[in-house]
């Protein structure tokens, strides 16, 4: 599964106070949740069909943390909870949208977040236009680099025949993460 995902990183001065998570989906998980969730088939989902997704196709995720990890110092944490679940389309696309809390004092005014499936079933990438925004109150002296992080391997079985974006698959995969630092901290 291919996920591309923006990201709105909400501070608070030298506070990281959560992160709004934005996934937009590859054209057959998006097929497959609009042909078992979109029960009117209307194209749309109504609050009825958005707890369908949330409780079927979302939901079991906060066994694996919601693919998100934050570390600050020697510490990663993942988020408890999510808040604000929705699922809309954009267009031919599936998206999901949805908040992470957090409460995390930034050591060292750096701090990292990284998305990533470590089954590697779901390749998450961040989005090519605009993936990141910085907002709140000190998100005026905080910048932000997307890297790969080559200290967390994730091994998937062997190169596999399909190509995104020309990026190759070799059996080892690094997932991205963001760097923000916040000045002044």
């Amino acid at each position: 599964m291919f996920i591309d995902t923006m990201l709105e990183v909400r501070l608070s001065g030298d506070r990281l106070d959560g992160l709004e998570i934005t996934w937009f989906f590859d054209p057959m998980f998006t097929a497959s949740i609009v042909n078992d969730w979109d029960v009117d088939g209307n194209g749309s989902f109504s609050p009825s069909e958005v707890e369908l997704v949330y409780e079927n196709a979302f939901s079991n995720l906060a066994d694996f943390d919601y693919f998100t990890f934050v570390s600050t110092g020697n510490t990663t944490l993942s988020p408890s909870n999510v808040e604000e679940f929705t699922v809309f389309m954009d267009g031919q696309t599936l998206v999901y949208r949805f908040y992470t809390p957090f409460d995390i004092t930034v050591r060292d005014g750096t701090f990292s977040v990284a998305i990533y499936d470590h089954t590697y079933y779901c390749d998450i990438l961040y989005c090519t236009d605009s993936p990141i925004t910085l907002v709140g109150p000190g998100s005026g002296n905080a910048s932000f680099q997307i890297v790969e992080n080559d200290n967390i391997e994730i091994l998937y079985g062997g190169s596999i025949s399909v190509s995104r974006d020309g990026k190759t698959y070799t059996g080892t995969a690094y997932p991205q993460q963001v760097v923000v630092t916040i000045e002044g901290n």
